[in-house]
């Protein structure tokens, strides 16, 4: 009989530490508790351990001091950190410094024992040196949300409150901003992780394509992702394509939750989260008459909006190291990291394709670069390279008349120490006006309160 794996819990909340320990052990693995970072240590030197799991903030030695001490003191035993949002950008350096793995919190029970499951066969390097990567990592997912920006911020707090989200909701920004990422987290953090989720880009599909994979036929007893996804998410990516035709039916079985097998009267429940995706302004599409406003209020009940990647600089730095740490991974090579002047140049340069395009120019930089330090003349010419703007172009990328707004009340506010009758008479505007206006602009307090 194999021998059960051997788990040191690091906790400091007692409540998690046993709730946790109790999920570990019911799927079989010996666990050992500890409340810090100092007393797994005395358990390390007492018995052998196949893997540490660690919360990242401890009281004393925090998360990242007990990782080191392992790969110095025990390499063949494997670290995943578990760490909250706030936590993540150190989190991501964790991986350099050789963790297996990271947990975001929240995470429901089924996503933690599979994220360990994994993290106990993860081969470290037994030479002790976190850089290095002498086994390759097909399975190494890129699922986290990085940054800092405000963009990044808001997305993890609607992962803090994703039980309490509407059934359909609307998920808004440029292609490549990582709306699929951000729907499949929120599927992840809900109770509806055991269950499936599907994404479907209906720009691909046509009509009859649609209707046969959402709904179904009765023609083979073809059963559609709405009922064979029972219990799970739906991702609509691309719903301004929808026809009116598609987006009646669609608007029929969110309100109604039952559906309709194509050619057939027999209708079955619904049971999913629909998270809709798009990329177009559906309140123009609306005002034009070619996206019906009742679907539209059905799915704007909860609207996030992805900003793109060149309105939120101050996470490109952070992805490219994100990137650069997980492809190593998927390759098994040891690329450090990036020079100074490959960052500046990347700050500079727009990412008309955002997140997605960031992603493929890391993994390209992974492939053909042979140096232990990306340096500008890898770069492609176009990135290296921008072309000039014309002066034209240049003012209007600098900034747009709502901008102009956006900037001048919040300047305004910060101005008056955030009290909105000052602001609003100073701005001539009606103190109602100036409520629309923030609810528009999504200006926080901590915009205007720095």
């Amino acid at each position: 009989m194999e021998t059960a794996k051997k788990i040191l819990l690091v906790e400091d909340d007692n409540t998690l530490r046993s709730t946790l320990g109790m999920f570990l052990e019911s799927s079989g693995w010996m666990v050992t508790e500890a409340r810090s970072a100092e007393e797994a240590v005395r358990h390390l030197g007492k018995e052998g351990t196949d893997l540490v799991v660690t919360d990242l903030k401890l009281g004393g030695m925090d998360g990242i001091g007990l990782l080191r001490f392992v790969r110095k003191e025990s390499p063949e035993t494997n670290v995943v950190l578990i760490s909250a949002y706030a936590d993540i950008d150190v989190a991501v350096e964790a991986l350099k410094e050789g963790a297996a793995d990271f947990i975001e919190k929240p995470f429901t029970p089924p996503v933690f024992l599979d994220r360990v499951a994994k993290a106990l066969t993860f081969k470290p390097n037994l030479d002790g040196k976190a850089a290095m990567r002498s086994e390759k990592n097909k399975d190494f997912r890129f699922d986290h949300l990085v940054g800092r920006s405000q963009t990044v911020r808001k997305m993890k707090e609607v992962l803090r409150i994703v039980d309490d989200l509407p059934d359909a909701l609307l998920i808004s920004g440029e292609a490549g901003v990582g709306k699929e990422t951000l729907a499949r987290k929120i599927h992840e953090a809900g109770s509806r992780a055991e269950f499936p989720f599907v994404a479907i880009n209906c720009s691909a599909l046509s009509d009859a394509d649609l209707e046969l994979e959402l709904f179904g036929s009765n023609r083979g007893d073809r059963r559609g992702v709405l009922q064979e996804g029972r219990g799970g998410t739906l991702f609509l990516d691309e719903i301004s394509s929808l026809s009116m035709a598609m987006q009646v039916k669609v608007l029929k079985m969110l309100e109604n939750k039952k559906v309709r097998l194509s050619g057939s009267a027999q209708e079955a429940d619904v049971d999913v989260q629909v998270i809709c995706g798009t990329n177009k302004n559906l309140e123009h599409m609306v005002s034009g008459e070619s996206f019906r406003q009742d679907l539209f209020y059905k799915i704007n009940v909860v609207h996030l909006k992805l900003d793109p990647l060149r309105d939120r600089i101050e996470d490109i730095p952070l992805l490219m190291e994100y990137f650069l740490e997980g492809f190593n991974r998927i390759t098994g090579k040891n690329i450090e990291g990036f020079s100074k002047s490959v960052f500046d140049a990347c700050l500079k340069y727009d990412w008309p394709g955002n997140v997605r395009e960031l992603k493929s120019f890391v993994e390209r930089i992974v492939i053909f670069c042979k140096d232990q330090v990306v340096q500008t003349q890898h770069l492609p010419e176009n990135i290296r390279e921008p072309k000039a703007k014309s002066a034209v172009g240049a003012i209007k990328g600098l900034m747009t008349l709502k901008d102009l707004e956006k900037s001048k009340i919040t300047e305004t506010l910060s101005s008056f120490k955030g009290n909105k009758a000052n602001t609003a008479k100073a701005l001539g505007i009606g103190r109602n006006t100036l409520w629309r206006k923030l609810k528009e602009y999504e200006i926080e307090e901590e915009d205007y309160s720095k």
